[in-house]
């Protein structure tokens, strides 16, 4: 039958088409699942670069009527962006940190040491009481390092 021909060939190219478009959209989810695993795979690289340790004595802090000091050392094997380093004082993100690199300059590169000064006098920054307390510094890529000490 003639009829029949153009029913099966109306199908067909209804079939085709949605094949087409089911093609689209899974290519579409296999690029996005690709970029973001080689994004994932970046950041890990990253953080296994990344190390940095806090080098003060727990029990001696360079501690002034509203200042505390601490000392970081890059220890990994990648250059950090001092600009994006954070600092959490009993669980509390710290304002009014100031950052300087030891050996001078701008970047903090592998065994440098960067210190952080943290006035907690007023503001947003409670007085630190004495005794016991936790300081952890968090490098930009989410590395960290914590330590516990006195005042």
């Amino acid at each position: 039958m003639p009829g029949e021909g153009i029913t099966h060939l109306i199908f067909f190219i209804g079939a085709i088409i949605i094949a087409v478009g089911v093609l689209g959209v899974v290519t579409t989810n296999v690029q996005s699942i690709s970029a973001s695993y080689g994004m994932n795979s970046k950041t890990l690289a990253d953080q296994l670069k990344t190390d940095i340790t806090i080098i003060n004595d727990p029990a001696m802090i360079p501690n002034s009527s509203s200042n505390l000091s601490f000392f970081v050392k890059n220890t990994g094997q990648s250059t950090l962006d001092t600009t994006t380093v954070n600092m959490f004082v009993d669980g509390r993100f710290t304002m009014n940190l100031t950052y300087r690199v030891m050996e001078g300059g701008t970047q903090w590169s592998p065994t440098y040491v960067l210190m952080l000064n943290y006035t907690y006098s007023g503001g947003k920054n409670p007085p630190i009481s004495s005794g016991d307390h936790t300081v952890r510094v968090v490098a930009g890529n989410g590395v960290f390092d914590t330590m516990a000490f006195k005042t």
